[in-house]
């Protein structure tokens, strides 16, 4: 056996699916092995994979160990000659197996062998080469002068910026998303420290390497696309923190006296300094959105209650008191921000529509708590109704207004129509309108084009001609060199994705098709934050409303044929306010049969409502699905009355 290919899968089915296809369509005279090593996936999607790939040698672990020794379980099995280390959410061209191998074998003074990187726009990775992190390096990196010099022999020498990313050249730290080793000097240096998790791993194993007497070497003969980011997420703190403390693990490992002790201090600065900037520009994001519309709010029913007094409440002389200037005002404003942020207001997908709704609930709830209050504390219905259509219209002002200034988006845009190109063949161009239908996306252009020969010119022609915005690729109907050429000169103009012509999905990054990953998968709308948060406040404010409107609301129920609603609901009261049960909804096991998003042990399982005569197995699986997909709080509502029926 000439190679061993070690791949680590933690959820990312669809990449590593076209990972594997790019493998086994390489056009290589070498023999090679696939080991794949899964580290407790919730979604592996093990099963579909062996059915296309039969050849590959799967091990689940029942825990995630960490990048480092998922990887050192695949060395262990390893029988080739050399092996590659290989991300999942990566590309290979036909010829990277067959040019990686030559070169190892003319270059026998070649401990790891990295290779040139492309992301999912064709824009080069600079972290394919880079130098040995040492202090001053580690200094410039995070004072930020290599950004300022990236061409720089001194400050960009984390990079190597100031080397040609087009030419090979000898480099002391490799990527682990691409490493070719030879087997035994892998074994021989003990694999990846299982000390590192995740980073940081990849900068400790070139540096091993190194200190054998090998070299390291950068490959720009062939190239790879690294999908960066999708096997793990970066910019959160938890990224920030696990990835610096891989850098304090690696100076105390591999420096010593006052060196250790400089990369230490400088390491802990960097983690101090992103962290808390990254945390200050969270908290302001947060917060910023919620403070003006509370001043907004605040400003337009103090305005209102101006103009109030004197044209109408006290024409000849007098005030509101302060009692409702600043309780009565003050809990308006309270209960609308606390409207706008249950409804998803201050979340990425927030809509006009979204924020005039929530006003209008909130209003409604302030007006019922405004008929059980005392007498003396009625003011007036006429400035809650006043103050709550001038806020709303405040509230989308200043929105718009400054979205017209600062030319950024305020407010979630619906989802463009792509001017899309696909290419690939009839029955594929099929394939690919059923997967947009099911995601309610209608192209404004659709160009099929089914001639892949002299591909990437005529698809760059298209591009222009037609202004396209979306290039979909049948991924059997262009070779992965073809594909990453057309990257490279068109993803700056518009978004390459691939259509696997296995599993129906569409991948790629940034782009309105495929928000960020692997188009194609199903969206769950029970997953999504704002549901859940309005559904958990449902579950809440109900049975809290129904024990405060004792004996109403049972009246009401039992007279509508609801009683085992309030039954019910009265029953699991505390389960119901503690979080234990929601409401409406599917159980736990049926979330795992079918393979959708977790949710609380519901008291109304949606299940029930599946007529006798129908087969409840299959209409369970449908039923459980689209609720998965489609699930809203008024659909709850809507659930709730008829799986309360008598």
């Amino acid at each position: 056996m000439d190679l061993s290919i070690v791949i680590i899968n933690y959820n990312v089915k669809a990449f590593l699916t076209q990972c594997l296809d790019s493998i086994y369509r390489s056009q290589t005279q070498y023999s090679y092995e696939v080991i794949v090593i899964d580290n407790a996936s919730s979604d592996s999607g093990k099963d579909m994979i062996l059915k296309l790939f039969p050849k590959v040698r799967w091990t689940d672990n029942a825990k995630n160990v960490g990048f480092g020794k998922a990887n050192n379980q695949g060395f262990e099995q390893a029988k080739g000659a050399y092996t590659l280390i290989l991300n999942p959410d990566t590309v290979l061209r036909e010829d990277t197996l067959e040019v990686s191998l030559n070169y190892l074998k003319a270059h026998p003074e070649v401990g790891g062998l990295g290779i040139k990187g492309i992301d999912g726009s064709g824009q080069f990775l600079p972290e394919s080469k880079r130098g040995l992190p040492t202090p001053m390096t580690a200094f410039f990196k995070i004072s930020g002068l290599s950004r300022l010099f990236p061409r720089s022999p001194l400050f960009s020498r984390y990079h190597l910026g100031h080397l040609n990313p087009d030419s090979n050249h000898k480099v002391d730290i490799l990527v682990g998303c691409y490493m070719m080793i030879p087997t035994d000097l892998l074994r021989q240096v003990g694999g990846f420290d299982p000390q590192y998790f995740m980073y940081g791993e990849d900068i400790d194993l070139s540096y091993e390497l190194l200190k054998t007497g090998r070299q390291n070497h950068y490959l720009a003969e062939s190239q790879i696309i690294h999908y960066k980011g999708e096997s793990t997420k970066r910019g959160s703190l938890n990224y920030v923190r696990m990835f610096y403390q891989a850098m304090v693990l690696f100076s105390r490992k591999q420096f010593s006296g006052g060196s250790a002790l400089a990369y230490t201090l400088l390491i802990y600065s960097g983690i101090y300094l992103r962290a808390g900037l990254a945390i200050l520009a969270r908290l302001g994001r947060s917060a910023a959105a919620p403070l003006i519309d509370a001043a907004v709010l605040a400003v337009v029913l103090e305005q209102l209650k101006s103009y109030w007094e004197s044209n109408h409440r006290f024409i000849n002389g007098g005030s509101y008191p302060d009692t409702y200037t600043y309780y009565v005002q003050g809990s308006y404003v309270l209960v609308w921000i606390l409207g706008l942020w249950f409804s998803g207001t201050y979340s990425k997908h927030a809509r006009p529509a979204g924020v005039v709704r929530s006003m209008i609930a909130a209003t409604l709830l302030l007006g019922f708590g405004y008929g059980l209050l005392p007498e003396d504390l009625r003011f007036s219905r006429a400035l809650l109704v006043l103050g709550a259509t001038g806020g709303t219209v405040a509230v989308l002002a200043w929105r718009t207004l400054l979205e017209w200034l600062t030319k950024r988006e305020f407010f979630a845009k619906p989802l463009r129509r792509p001017r899309l190109l696909f290419v690939g063949g009839g029955q594929r161009k099929l394939d690919l309108e059923q997967l947009l239908a099911e995601r309610n996306i209608s192209p404004s252009v659709f160009i099929h084009h089914d001639d892949t020969k002299g591909a990437p010119e005529q698809i760059m022609g298209l591009v222009d001609l037609y202004q396209i915005n979306e290039c979909v690729i049948d991924s059997a109907a262009l070779s992965h060199g073809q594909l990453m050429q057309i990257m490279e000169t068109l993803g700056h103009k518009c978004a390459i994705k691939t259509f696997l012509a296995h599993g129906n999905f569409i991948l790629g990054s940034n782009s309105s098709l495929t928000q960020g990953e692997a188009y194609g998968s199903s969206v769950f709308q029970t997953a999504n934050p704002v549901y859940v948060r309005q559904k958990r406040s449902l579950d809440i404010l109900l049975p809290l409303l129904m024990l405060a409107t004792l004996p109403l609301s049972a009246a009401l129920l039992f007279g509508a044929g609801r009683g085992k609603l309030w039954m019910k609901i009265l029953g699991q009261f505390l389960p119901l306010l503690t979080g234990r049960h929601t409401l409406v909804g599917y159980s736990p096991a049926d979330a795992q049969e079918f393979n959708v998003p977790t949710m609380l042990a519901p008291i109304f399982d949606i299940r029930t409502g599946i007529p006798e005569n129908l087969d409840v197995p299959q209409s369970a699986k449908a039923l459980v699905i689209n609720y998965a997909r489609e699930a809203t709080v008024g659909g709850d509502w809507k659930q709730l009355w008829k799986l309360s029926k008598k």
